[in-house]
């Protein structure tokens, strides 16, 4: 083949591509036409619709090549459904208002359980802690709870420091006994010693019921 039959060629491929490009653009440029004209028509009023000198256009499905008002009647409606939905929503949404209705409730499901899980994560995840603010704390007052074990499966738990921050002990003996339901005594050193390890629930109750004693000024001494 010469030089001159190989460019030949070459021009009459590249014409063919350019033929092919031009009618795709012209299958899209219809297309989109005919998906405006569609919109015009249904937002036109039913008079102007009947009126002989603005005839309806007619959109012929692609599966079945009927007019897509009568898709149901083809071979493969599903299929024809799935043309339409996908070429002309608009239509499809006014020739099958039912189906349209389905798949979004059958949405709305499929989000409900996404956010309850949402959620119950959310619920789930324990609140933040706010951060406390450091209080300088001396000794003079600080209260100490000690746990001390015996017999192995018995405690005593002495709790000290109290007089610190004007506390009656005997009151609070009795006011603490009876909050625990715990028998309790007064030892020689003015402390006050509880049967049980209540080390964790006297670190949560003191502050709230003797507000001057504060979560900082609270030591206890492990087991």
């Amino acid at each position: 083949m010469s030089d001159s039959d190989d460019d030949i060629f070459k021009k009459k491929k590249q014409s063919k591509k350019k033929i092919e490009q031009q009618q795709k653009q012209q299958q899209q440029q219809q297309q989109q036409q005919q998906q405006k004209q569609l919109k015009q028509e249904l937002n036109q009023p039913e008079q102007q619709l009947n009126n002989p000198k603005n005839p309806k256009q007619v959109i012929y499905c692609k599966v079945c090549t009927l007019p897509v008002e009568f898709c149901s009647f083809s071979k493969a409606p599903q299929e024809c459904k799935e043309w339409l939905k996908t070429s002309f929503k608009d239509l499809y949404a006014n020739i099958y208002p039912e189906d349209v209705k389905l798949e979004q409730e059958k949405q709305a499901n499929l989000q409900q359980p996404q956010e309850q899980i949402a959620q119950q994560q959310q619920q789930d995840q324990p609140p933040e802690k706010k951060k406390k603010k450091k209080v300088k704390v001396t000794e003079s007052e600080m209260v100490y709870i000690k746990v001390k074990e015996r017999n192995r499966t018995k405690f005593i738990t002495t709790l000290s420091g109290l007089e610190k921050h004007g506390l009656d002990i005997k009151e609070a003996q009795k006011k603490i006994s009876k909050k625990f339901g715990c028998g309790s005594s007064i030892n020689d050193k003015g402390a006050i010693e509880l049967q049980g390890d209540l080390s964790v629930d006297l670190e949560e109750w003191l502050p709230k019921e003797y507000p001057t004693i504060k979560e900082d000024m609270i030591a206890i001494q492990e087991k």
